[in-house]
């Protein structure tokens, strides 16, 4: 007797989960509609995601064994950093400095090879057909082009892009991006080779180097993906897994770590949209603290995973944020009201398989910097790097940036019931958290995903004003008792729109209770939509 193949996939943008839903008809599992999805927002999505960006992705197989696949590439190996202080003293957040070696395409090609049932190729051909037909600007492309139009319009590649006669594409008008459905395919027809090691990365450097970028061709031979082992904490019941390494999945599980302490010195899952938000909030700033301190290439730095993890962190964290310990103040970079930056997918299926997958641009279209002859949109991962002396982010030759990306996936019991994902650079912990206490609190992923939330400290890639750890921006339509009571934990409040871009895109897939069934959830901020799917059985019943 033949049996059904059921999935579900979550995604901000519904071409993209149209995709996966394509994907599954066509004999795919999770790891193959999540990399249909993936390359579909690349062309859907280019402020939020690109080919020559990044990505980190957890793979849950056999509904327990959980791996990371790292994509995160390296700056250049014959850099000065001292060539990089740019006018403010920072790194620059665009142009051809800012590109580190674009990590997305090895990664999805491990994920492809070890764990899917279609080639590569199956997900790159329909997003190259999407490319060439043109695709609608959809609502957050349009904000974006906006707010960027002064960067995209000094690079001539974004100008062939991005502007039609000399005017900026609005929403709804058709984005056709020929030179980049002609890369997909020869992609898909060459593998990644042809990006990393010839003709299409040789354009790249060529393009980059001409604009004053240090990159070379043997930085792009020299990148390989990693395959990784996730960390884990308990919260609610449930064990929560996400990325170590360089990415910030670490201070995300910190201080939910600590919030299953503050729960149980509670008797009750602290409320964030309640009478406990301030707790919540200073664990919340705690760890982002924490981040900034520590995170970096562990190649070079050292990051004391296993303590910030451990039982006794967890208990100080929680014991001074219920004693109402005041938040420490201090100050980040401040980029200015730059958005877009990710995009997060979700998926699973029946056989056990469970992807969540981040993907970037970092902020809104990168680097701003186009490769005319590709087509292909370069991130600007390496504006994260610091020039700090001896900061655990510094800038150096051939090192891996911090990186805000974050997978989830959660296990019950040993058995894997949730892929969580989101955007929202530095909030991206701050997002997950609030979607982790809501589950916990009874609600579904969709009340879960759409409930109005609060950010402690600036998100980097959306952030109005420089603001410090103390400042929280709350959306329109948290609870009064909540503003009250993060007040009273000695934060500041600002107050952001209903369903504001700047509190994250949360996708999320979770087991329901009968077996092969599931509930999805895709945030109400994004252009997304969630499905579960279903292919025919064997006999075509």
């Amino acid at each position: 007797m033949s049996q059904k193949f059921t999935g579900a996939a979550a995604t901000p943008h519904s071409a993209a989960t149209a995709a996966a839903h394509t994907a599954f008809a066509n004999g795919g599992n999770a790891v193959d509609a999540a990399l249909a999805a993936a390359a579909m927002l690349t062309v859907v999505y280019p402020n939020q995601c690109t080919i020559g960006g990044d990505v980190i992705a957890m793979v849950g197989s056999d509904n327990r064994n959980v791996t990371v696949v790292n994509g995160s590439g390296r700056s250049a190996r014959s850099l000065n950093p001292a060539d990089y202080a740019g006018a403010d003293g920072f790194v620059p957040v665009s142009g051809a400095k800012s590109v580190t070696v674009p990590g997305l395409l090895g990664a999805w090609e491990v994920l492809a090879e070890t764990w899917g049932m279609l080639p590569l190729s199956e997900a790159l051909l329909p997003a190259a057909s999407a490319a060439a037909a043109g695709v609608p600007v959809a609502p957050g492309v349009a904000r974006d082009l906006i707010r960027e139009e002064h960067l995209l319009a000094q690079d001539p590649g974004c100008r062939e892009v991005f502007f039609r006669d000399g005017a900026l594409l609005r929403e709804g008008e058709t984005l056709k991006l020929d030179r980049l459905a002609e890369t997909l395919a020869a992609i898909a027809e060459h593998g990644t080779e042809v990006f990393y090691r010839g003709s299409i990365g040789r354009s790249i450097v060529e393009t980059l180097r001409g604009q004053g970028g240090d990159l070379t061709l043997d930085d792009f031979a020299a990148y390989e993906a990693t395959v990784e082992t996730p960390v884990s904490v308990m919260f609610a019941g449930s064990e929560y897994l996400s990325a170590a390494g360089n990415s910030q999945g670490t201070f995300f599980l910190q201080g939910l770590a600590a919030l299953n302490v503050v729960a149980q010195e509670l008797g009750h899952v602290p409320d964030p949209d309640g009478a406990e938000a301030g707790i919540v909030a200073s664990v919340l700033a705690a760890a982002a603290k924490d981040r900034d301190r520590y995170l970096g290439d562990p190649e070079h730095t050292e990051i004391p995973v296993a303590g910030l993890l451990s039982a006794k962190s967890a208990e100080a964290l929680a014991l001074g944020a219920i004693a109402g310990k005041e938040p420490a103040s201090s100050h980040g970079r401040a980029y200015g009201r730059r958005t877009g930056d990710t995009v997060a997918i979700v998926t699973a299926d029946s056989d056990g398989n469970w992807v969540s997958l981040i993907q970037s641009a970092f902020h809104a279209f990168g680097s701003c910097v186009v490769d005319p002859a590709t087509g292909v949109l370069l991130h600007n991962r390496g504006a994260s790097f610091s020039l700090t002396q001896g900061a655990a982010n510094e800038l150096a030759p051939g090192r891996k940036p911090a990186h805000t990306l974050m997978p989830v996936l959660v296990r019950r019991d040993g058995q894997l019931i949730g892929a969580h994902g989101t955007m929202g650079g530095r909030a991206q912990p701050q997002v997950h958290t609030h979607l982790a206490l809501n589950l916990a609190l009874g609600m579904s992923p969709a009340e879960a995903t759409a409930r109005p939330r609060w950010i402690v400290g600036q998100m980097e890639a959306g952030a109005a004003a420089p603001d410090d750890a103390t400042t929280i921006s709350v959306e329109h339509g948290v609870s009064t008792t909540a503003v009250l009571n993060l007040l009273d934990a000695g934060f500041h409040t600002k107050e952001l729109e209903a369903l504001d871009d700047a509190a994250g895109h949360l996708q999320v897939v979770r087991q329901e209770e009968t077996p092969g069934a599931f509930a999805v959830g895709s945030d109400p901020r994004s252009d997304g939509l969630s499905i579960a799917s279903q292919r025919p059985t064997s006999d075509g019943k």
